[in-house]
C-alpha cells in the first residue's frame, strides 16, 4: 500500500471513521489504482467510470452473484473521498470523480416533513411538546430524554448536558429560545421533581404514539426515532458538516452517522423521497 493511502487511511480515522471502514476503503483504493495502472494525477473521470463498468461484471466469490449495488457504491464512496482529499491536500486540482450515480434504495428510517411536524406541535399537550422539543430539537435518544435531569439544564446559556449518551458518550447540545420557555414553564410545574419528564422510556413513546394519532399520523409507520433523524437530515439540508451533526447526535464513528442520514454521494445532495 503507498504512503498515500496510507495518509489517507490516517485521514479517515481522524475524521472518524471506525477501523474497519478505515481499512476496507484504503483497500478498495488500492485495488482501483491496480487497475487503472495510472499515478493519481493522471486519472480521470473515465477511468473512474470504466472501472464502475468493470466491477458490474465481477462476480462475489462468496454469493457466486454480481457485486450488490451497496457494495458498489461503497466502492464509488473509497473512491470520492480518496480523490476529495487529494484535492485538499493540494496533490490535484480538481477532482476528477464527477459521476452522477443514485444511491441504492435502502431500509432508511422514515422522515417527518415541515408540514407534519408543525402538526405533531400543534396537536401536542405540554408533556407531548416537552417530548418534541427534546427528541426533535434536540436530536436526544429516548433513554436520553427519560434520564434527563433537571439539573442537567442550563437555562441561561440555553444548553443541555447528555452526562450519559449511548457509549457513555457526553454532549453539550443548544437549544432554542421557544424550547427555553417551553421547558421553563415545565420544571416550574414539576418543582420538586429530579428528572425532567419525571416518566419512564415506555411512558415516553407511548404519549408519542397518542400524539402521532390525534395528528392522524399514526397509520404512515412513523417510530419515535424517526424524530432524531428528521433534524439530522435538516441540518445536513442546512449546510452543517456531517462531522458536526456526528457530535449533534452522540454518534461514536462518522460512518454510524452517514448510514443514519441520507445522503446521496453520487450527487452531493439528500436524496428525497
Amino acid at each position: 500500500m503507498n504512503e498515500t493511502i496510507i495518509h489517507f487511511r490516517k485521514e479517515l480515522q481522524n475524521l472518524g471513521y471506525c477501523k474497519t471502514v478505515t481499512n476496507s476503503y484504503s483497500k478498495q483504493i488500492a485495488k482501483f489504482l491496480r487497475y487503472i495502472r495510472k499515478e493519481n494525477f493522471e486519472v480521470q473521470s473515465k477511468d473512474i467510470l470504466d472501472y464502475y463498468s468493470y466491477l458490474k461484471t465481477v462476480i462475489s466469490p462468496r454469493t457466486k452473484k454480481p457485486l450488490s449495488d451497496n457494495y458498489l457504491h461503497t466502492i464509488l464512496l473509497a473512491i470520492k473521498l480518496y480523490f476529495d482529499y487529494l484535492q485538499r491536500i493540494g496533490t490535484i486540482k480538481i477532482s476528477p470523480y464527477q459521476l452522477k450515480i443514485k444511491a441504492p434504495k435502502s431500509e432508511e428510517r422514515k422522515v417527518f416533513t415541515d408540514e407534519e411536524i408543525e402538526k405533531l406541535y400543534a396537536k401536542s399537550n405540554k408533556l407531548q411538546a416537552i417530548i418534541l422539543h427534546l427528541c426533535y430539537a434536540c436530536g436526544l435518544r429516548r433513554n436520553e430524554a427519560g434520564e434527563l435531569k433537571i439539573t442537567d439544564i442550563d437555562l441561561e446559556n440555553n444548553l443541555l448536558y447528555i452526562r450519559k449518551g449511548k457509549g457513555k458518550k457526553r454532549r453539550v447540545i443548544p437549544f432554542t429560545k421557544q424550547v427555553k420557555k417551553d421547558i421553563e414553564s415545565f420544571i416550574f410545574s414539576s418543582e420538586g421533581k429530579e428528572y425532567l419528564l419525571d416518566i419512564t422510556a415506555t411512558r415516553i413513546y407511548e404519549e408519542f404514539k397518542k400524539l402521532l394519532k390525534k395528528a392522524e399520523l399514526n397509520n404512515k409507520g412513523f417510530t419515535l426515532h424517526c424524530l432524531r433523524h428528521t433534524i439530522a437530515t435538516q441540518l445536513l439540508e442546512q449546510g452543517m458538516e456531517l462531522e458536526k451533526v456526528r457530535d449533534f447526535l452522540g454518534h461514536e464513528y462518522l460512518g454510524t452517522t452517514q448510514i443514519y442520514t441520507r445522503i446521496n454521494y453520487g450527487t452531493g445532495k439528500l436524496s428525497a423521497k
